[in-house]
Order: C-alpha cells, then structure tokens, then sequence
C-alpha cells in the first residue's frame, strides 16, 4: 500500500487526507484472482481499458477524472483514493463493493467488514471506522449500508447492519 500511496501523491498536486477502503469476507478466505477468479474478471472488465489487476498486484486508475488505487490482496480488495473525490468515485465504489459481497457471499462469507481509514499524504492514521454488513441482507438494506460506509467518519465502531 505505501508504494501506492507515495505514487498517488507523487503525480498529483492535491494536499488532501487520503481514503482506504478495505473490504474483507468473514470469516476469512483468500480472495485473490485465482480463488474468487469471477470477481477479479468483472472488476478488469469493468476499469478497461486501464488495467487489467493482476494476480496479488495493482493498478492506478482514472475514475471521473480522478485518480485512484486499486489493490488485489488474499485479503481481499483494497482501495485508495483522495478524500475529496470519494463523491466523484462513489459509483465506482459501490460497484466494488456490492461486487465483493456478492462474491464473497457465494464462496461462504457470512458477513462482510468493510474497513475505511483517512490517512494523511505522510500515511498517518487520522480516522478509522469498520463497517459489518451481513451478507443475507437484502440489496436494499446493503445499499443503505454501503451509502453509510461512504459517508460517516465514525471512529472505531462497529456497525452490524
């Protein structure tokens, strides 16, 4: 992630904190392209012609004309954006997201964590907030879920939605 981070800022002038957005199964299981294979094809087809995100690597993007990080980690996807333009990405966000867990849903993840962290451009941890979402909810109380994911900057709490 640091490598990623130092890239982003690098080629921008923007001094803004930084989002992550971690999104996991539970309990835990190896999401990498090889293991949840149909994911990780929806996601290359989905950014094309960027990318693709090879095995366990990563990508930077152009969404909305804003630049942003995408990780493949056996932990599951990772994303880093500027904090400023999660409005801009927040499709590109939710697709990721309900992507994940209906992925991960299928392989036998009962419920999904969702870790998002503000960070500054020096990677200090400003804010952190973990989100669970049930995986049998339906697709309108995720979708709530994940709009609360996006906008609250609770710290440290736990959301068994």
């Amino acid at each position: 992630m640091e490598k990623n981070i130092e890239e982003l800022v690098k080629n921008s002038p923007r001094k803004d904190n930084l989002v992550v957005f971690k999104v996991e199964p539970v309990p835990r299981f190896c999401c990498c392209s090889h293991c949840v294979r149909d994911f990780w094809e929806t996601i290359n087809n989905e950014i094309y012609p960027q990318g693709p995100i090879e095995h366990e690597g990563s990508a930077v993007l152009n969404i909305q004309n804003e630049q942003i990080v995408l990780e493949q980690h056996e932990s599951g996807p990772e994303l880093i954006a500027f904090l400023n333009s999660v409005t801009a990405i927040c499709n590109f966000i939710k697709l990721l997201f309900s992507l994940s867990i209906d992925a991960f849903t299928k392989k036998g993840a009962t419920k999904i964590k969702i870790t998002k962290k503000i960070i500054t451009t020096k990677q200090k941890l400003v804010n952190e907030a973990v989100f669970e979402i049930e995986s049998s909810k339906s697709p309108e109380e995720i979708i709530k879920a994940v709009n609360k994911i996006l906008t609250g900057n609770r710290v440290k709490n736990k959301f068994p939605l």
